[in-house]
């Protein structure tokens, strides 16, 4: 799921029931196809700290990351229920903004 805002496009969920086998990367592929035809200058979408699985899935695929906000889940914690613990039993603390320049 992506949205469009003026010359970017926003990744905001990427899900497929099956890993390690190339959907996630033809489900990018597409993203970047849509977001040039539309006019963007670059992709980015946001992950929290604990997500070790999508910062090595999004990097390998030319991603950067752009921004690291600290400690902004306590603000997201007021607004909706989101566990302490993450994956591996890492704190879930911050928000990482990932980029890709097209």
């Amino acid at each position: 799921m992506y949205v469009f805002e003026k010359r970017a496009c926003e990744i905001v969920a990427l899900y497929s029931a099956l890993e390690k086998h190339g959907v996630g990367t033809a489900l990018i592929k597409k993203v970047k196809q849509a977001a040039k035809q539309n006019g963007c200058t670059r992709i980015w979408l946001m992950t929290t700290n604990d997500n070790m699985d999508a910062l090595r899935f999004y990097q390998k695929r030319g991603f950067v990351i752009r921004n690291v906000r600290i400690n902004a889940i306590a603000a997201q914690r007021q607004i909706k229920p989101i566990p302490l613990l993450g994956n591996n039993g890492i704190p879930i603390r911050d928000e990482i903004e990932l980029t890709l320049l097209l």
